[in-house]
């Protein structure tokens, strides 16, 4: 019995010394191949021998989890089973949460081995296992620094009576190696990761990174630059991997950074790639791998782009700094935030005190009667109703002396296209302006009793007439002729009848009304405008009290003079429906009012005879309307010479009409009849068709003078004139830089934003863009500079009195304002030697009139062409 015994036990100690060294060996197997792999793959070949090794019918590696809800689970990391069926099996618990095997989890958190037969575990766990068959359950846990990383579990579907405390010691030796090793991976995977982001983060922003050691040495890099792949420089001292620029600023800065730590920024510029290549670097002290010593990390960045723009933008600054014209950068309040140095010179004070002007509105700067109209101007633009913006305004001095100023503004966008501010430029337009208004008051007003003329009664005019219609209202017209003043001249002298013409002009103002116009007609008359009448009944009040103040006594030489005036009045709609016909009557009115007797006030309405006078016009519109149908208007050709050679430089076709019944018709007449009438379109259309069939036999015959055509508002505006003409011209084997269009200028400042459009597209296709009659209409310098315009026609009425010093004042100021633009001068109407010589000396180089030729026909046109132009001595 004892010898029986002690078989059993030899062979007992035998079995329990080949489950130690199966253990052993495997445990040396699984030691070698987690060092030398922390890969998933080397996970699964050791839990497969870790099943054969316990003889179990599946070994697997759980993670612990805890998802968002605090529910602790385990999560398979790899396994291996006996089977194919046993594997497919346990597919539902590579998943399973722990609160489902609460003694199993309660033992793994406080770091015990969980050993069960199945049927000793509690009913839901026993479930749960017997669902897959297994009787047998061991479970070990894997803790990294006291903390549940996961847990290595064995399954068999046969139950053990116990496991030997050697498997159970040499499971946990394998348990801890893999909790080793899974936290070895894990930090690898986030350093892995953290190279990776850090990779695509210098990729993304260009950048390059360095890091080297305190001998020099380059440990890592990442470069995308051209010129320093990072793939040829790792390990290689800086010297000799580094240009020498960017090596010296590295190791200057370092010496610093690996004393004290923090961080330091450096900048270079470097010879590559055949030119110079900016840098800036920030450079930190990181602790190095081993963690003793300190490594330098250097983030360089290319700035060479922005450099260049800085230095592009210096130099535009400074090139801005040498104009006169200010830049400024307005909020979107319009406070002012940046400036130019003419700023300085605007405000009159030191350069260095500009940005004191900073934080302060625009309008701050400006007197209190323009800060209304600046501030709407941006307003307008920070709502985004407009792009541009134009307005002018005063700036006081300390110097009491105000400079006027012309701002030209434009909404500020931002990349996404909101409207971030106001950026504008500012010049000074004082000279500009004042000899503006010099040229205004000349050409406007009368200059010995300052009242309008006749321009600017014929524009008040028109406006009346406009409101009146839109409004439903009559306006009043009354040419004022002042009676008798012939013998005021004999006896007294000009002198004194220019004196008695100032007084009653003031008197007869002083009984008017704001908005009614004293305009002097010429000589002794004068005409006023009484607009915005809802009946008759202010009218009769007003002409009576004209008539009374034009009694009161005026001192001449000390001696009381009373004058009296004649007064005949037209209303509108009453008495006429336009401008022309309205002064007509008014004026027939005042005649008769003079042949009753004089000092009385006379009323279209209450002279009957007088509305028989415009029987004749009806005839004659009925007249040019049939010549118009069938083209009978003839176009006659006057020849523009060249002041220095004296040749002819241009041709202007002009219409004329030749009527059956009273023979030629003056275009004074017929132009506004055909205006009226609504036929200024097609009358524009037959001079063009003639003029161009003309010019096309010119050039065959070898002639190239180019043509001016007039243009009416109709024509212009006409959405498809440029169109239309370039297709006549087409016909005509003719271009638009044959032709020269002339359009008046109260034509061109009508509707001023639609005209520039259609005579931006008229400038494009090849015309050139010529201001008939300038200085009778209101144009100012900002309009002219904006129109595409290359020719002004100074009107025949300037050079008329050029025999007057006021004459001459006139025109030297229109032909130095043009000279500025650098636009051309035509002066019509030279008839003498004498004006055609005086033009010369001023540099007027175009000349037009009767001393060369009057309007003459195409035939005889054509002899002045070929031959020349004889000029009377």
């Amino acid at each position: 019995m004892t010898a029986r015994k002690n078989v059993v036990s030899s062979i007992v100690q035998s079995d329990l010394l080949a489950t130690y060294e199966s253990y052993l060996a495997a445990l040396d197997a699984i030691t070698s191949q987690l060092l030398d792999s922390t890969e998933d793959e080397s996970f699964s070949d050791i839990v497969r021998q870790l099943a054969i090794t316990t003889r179990s019918d599946a070994c697997l590696v759980y993670l612990y989890q805890r998802d968002t809800e605090l529910i602790d689970s385990a999560q398979v990391l790899c396994s291996w089973c006996a089977t194919a069926a046993l594997a497919k099996s346990f597919e539902s618990l590579h998943e399973f949460a722990l609160q489902d095997v609460p003694e199993m989890n309660d033992a793994l958190q406080v770091g015990m081995i969980f050993v069960r037969n199945s049927e000793d575990l509690p009913s839901p766990v026993q479930l749960l296992f017997r669902a897959h068959g297994q009787a047998c359950v061991v479970a070990i846990p894997l803790l990294v620094s006291g903390e549940l990383e996961g847990f290595l579990m064995f399954a068999s579907r046969r139950e053990r009576q116990a496991w030997h405390s050697v498997e159970l010691r040499v499971l946990s030796a394998v348990a801890n190696d893999l909790a080793m090793a899974l936290t070895q991976r894990k930090a690898q995977r986030a350093s892995v990761a953290s190279q990776r982001r850090l990779e695509a983060l210098v990729g993304a922003s260009d950048d390059m990174v360095f890091e080297f050691d305190a001998r020099g040495t380059i440990v890592n890099i990442w470069s995308s630059h051209p010129a320093m792949p990072s793939r040829t420089l790792r390990g290689k001292p800086l010297k000799e991997a580094l240009p020498t620029e960017m090596a010296t600023a590295f190791q200057r800065s370092a010496s610093k950074l690996f004393k004290r730590g923090n961080s330091e920024t450096v900048r270079f510029s470097v010879p590559l790639l055949g030119s110079h290549t900016y840098f800036i670097a920030r450079l930190y002290a990181v602790p190095a791998e081993d963690g003793e010593n300190r490594n330098i990390v250097a983030q360089v960045r290319d700035v060479t782009h922005l450099m260049q723009e800085e230095a592009a933008q210096k130099t535009l600054l400074e090139t801005l700094s040498l104009l006169e014209e200010a830049i400024i950068d307005l909020s979107p309040l319009g406070a002012l935030l940046k400036t130019t140095p003419p700023w300085a010179k605007f405000r009159a004070i030191e350069p260095d005190a500009i940005e004191g002007d900073y934080g302060y509105a625009l309008t701050h700067f400006v007197p209190y009667e323009d800060q209304d109209k600046l501030q709407a101007a941006i307003d307008t633009l920070v709502r985004g109703e407009v792009s541009t913006q134009s307005v002018r305004f005063r700036m006081p001095r300390p110097d009491n002396e105000g400079s006027w100023i012309e701002a030209k503004l434009l909404a500020h966008r931002s990349p996404e296209g909101e409207i971030i501010g106001v950026r504008g430029v500012l010049r000074d337009i004082t000279t500009a302006y004042q000899h503006e208004r010099h040229i205004t008051q000349l050409a406007l007003y009368d200059s010995l009793t300052q009242l309008p003329n006749r321009i600017l009664l014929d524009d008040h005019l028109h406006q009346a007439l406009t409101r009146a219609r839109r409004n439903n209202l009559k306006v009043a017209l009354g040419f004022i002729d002042l009676d008798h003043f012939k013998q005021i001249n004999d006896t007294f002298g000009h002198s004194a009848g220019d004196s008695v013409l100032v007084n009653l002009g003031r008197q007869l103002r002083s009984v008017l009304r704001d908005i009614d116009t004293l305009a002097r007609w010429g000589g002794d008359e004068f005409v006023v405008l009484i607009p915005d009448l809802p009946n008759l009944v202010p009218l009769r009040n007003i002409a009576e009290r004209l008539r009374e103040i034009a009694r009161a006594g005026i001192f001449i030489d000390g001696l009381e003079t009373k004058s009296t005036i004649s007064i005949g009045f037209a209303v509108f709609p009453d008495d006429a429906d336009d401008e022309e016909s309205l002064m007509s009557a008014a004026d027939s009115t005042m005649f008769y009012a003079k042949s009753i007797g004089r000092n009385n006030v006379q009323f279209y309405s209450d002279v009957v005879h007088l509305r028989a006078a415009s029987r004749e016009q009806v005839a004659l519109q009925a007249r040019l309307s049939t010549a118009i149908e069938h083209g009978r208007l003839e176009v006659y050709y006057q020849p523009i010479i060249n002041a220095q050679t004296g040749q002819v430089c241009e041709v202007e076709a002009l219409a004329r009409w030749n009527d059956g019944q009273t023979g030629w018709i003056s275009p004074q007449v017929f132009i506004p009849i055909a205006e009226r009438l609504g036929l200024i379109r097609e009358l524009g259309e037959q001079v063009m068709e003639q003029a161009f069939c003309v010019l096309q036999q010119w050039r065959r015959q070898g002639l190239h003078h180019k043509l001016a055509i007039n243009v009416s508002r109709a024509q212009l505006f006409s959405p498809d004139f440029s169109s239309r003409i370039q297709t006549l011209l087409a016909n005509y084997q003719l271009r638009p830089q044959d032709i020269e269009i002339e359009i008046t200028e109260s034509v061109a400042l009508t509707d001023y934003s639609q005209q520039m459009v259609h005579l931006k597209a008229l400038s494009q296709a090849g015309f050139t863009i010529a201001i008939d009659d300038f200085g009778t209409g209101y144009s100012s310098l900002s309009q002219l500079h904006e129109m595409p315009v290359d020719t002004l026609k100074i009107d025949n009425s300037f050079t008329s009195r050029l025999h007057t010093e006021e004459g001459r004042r006139i025109v030297l100021a229109i032909v130095q304002m043009a000279q500025a633009l650098c636009l051309e001068i035509v002066v019509e109407g030279v008839e003498k030697s004498t004006t055609a010589s005086y033009l010369q000396g001023l540099g007027v180089k175009k000349l037009q009139g009767h001393y060369f030729s009057a309007p003459i026909s195409a035939s005889e046109c054509y002899g002045l062409l070929v031959n020349g132009v004889p000029m009377a001595g």
